[in-house]
């Protein structure tokens, strides 16, 4: 394709206005949505698309602002747009840029909130995980007990299809961190991801938009499947997270299959074993956090905790969000803030592992 045409999949003129004149598309992205809405969990503009890609195959392929414009006309929306407050990330420092150059492939995991199926008292837990960026796919599993035992068991499975990540995006949960009690000590499921090379980054504490990526995958799950199905037994619930997870495979495979296929991603064998009782090697791990400073009472100094450890932080960045590295290699601390991509070392502790 030449540089004066641009390129969503099929061609457009560069600089050229994308009008539609046949009212046949139109037709054509309504019906498409009114189907999708009746028979499928996912609804958005993307997969809208899709649809009509796989469909009408011989024709360009409508832009996702189309889509949008025409179903909107249509008064088709699922879901009526929130107003957001604009640039709240960067009104409070929110380390964007910093996660950003971490790493390319970004994954992150979340245990949904337990369940009850009516009539019955043992609770359901469901570990779900999402790539990000620079693919998206989405993946729920039910599992025994919220544990990184099971966490790790789901993550194994899954990586031996799809890229090891980069970057492993996570909250403060004690599943995911390790221990209530000790300070700076190295859990089961942090291990898991540093042996593989994974760089495990936590999330700010009780700032769940910090981490928008698997929490609004969260979200559909929980209106999408468990409030619109009465379940009876675990094997209904199973069905449904299977067809939730085949729908997001099925916009995988036709977005970035080509963008798999070409690339250098890592991959676990069937049989790859993955120490998690203890750290292999403290060369060049390291482990992030995104923090929010805060100050308690008028006579309390600003801080963040880390690990269960308590840090003091200069009182000019109280009320905005910092960017922590432990280096696990110099036993270090380096606590940062971000301003318009601009990234400064604010502060630098001793930081041992326990």
């Amino acid at each position: 394709m030449s540089q004066d045409e641009y390129q969503e999949k099929r061609g457009w003129k560069k600089d050229k206005a994308r009008k539609y004149t046949d009212e046949k598309i139109a037709e054509r992205i309504c019906d498409l949505k009114k189907e999708r809405v009746k028979t499928k969990i996912f609804v958005g503009n993307s997969y809208v698309q899709m649809d009509y890609d796989k469909t009408y195959s011989d024709t360009d392929i409508p832009t996702k602002w189309f889509i949008g414009e025409t179903i909107r006309k249509a008064e088709l929306q699922t879901k009526k747009p929130k107003k957001k407050r604009k640039n709240s990330a960067q009104y409070l420092m929110f380390p964007t840029e910093s996660i950003k150059r971490l790493g390319s492939m970004q994954q992150s995991a979340d245990f949904i909130g337990k369940k009850y199926i009516t009539g019955q008292s043992e609770p359901i837990n469901i570990f779900s995980t999402s790539y990000y960026t620079p693919v998206k796919l989405y993946q729920i599993k039910r599992i025994t007990a919220e544990k990184s035992t099971y966490a790790i068991q789901e993550l194994i499975k899954l990586w031996q299809t799809y890229p090891i990540p980069n970057v492993f995006r996570i909250d403060n949960g004690l599943q995911f961190r390790g221990t209530a009690r000790g300070k700076r000590c190295l859990g089961m499921f942090l291990k898991f991801l540093l042996n593989l090379g994974v760089i495990p980054i936590f999330g700010s504490p009780s700032k769940p938009w910090t981490n928008p990526h698997i929490e609004g995958h969260n979200r559909v799950f929980n209106e999408k499947v468990w409030n619109n199905n009465f379940f009876e037994n675990v094997e209904q619930i199973d069905q449904e997270c299977e067809r939730f997870n085949q729908e997001s495979i099925e916009y995988f495979k036709y977005q970035y299959s080509e963008f798999i296929f070409n690339g250098k991603f890592d991959y676990l064998e069937r049989d790859q074993k993955v120490e998690t009782e203890k750290l292999i090697t403290v060369k060049g791990k390291k482990i992030y956090f995104a923090r929010f400073v805060e100050s308690f009472e008028k006579e309390t100094k600003a801080q963040i905790v880390v690990m269960n450890d308590t840090i003091e932080i200069p009182e000019k960045y109280c009320h905005q969000f910092v960017f922590v590295e432990w280096n696990l290699e110099t036993e270090q601390l380096l606590i940062y803030s971000e301003c318009k991509k601009v990234i400064t070392l604010i502060k630098k502790v001793k930081f041992t592992i326990n």
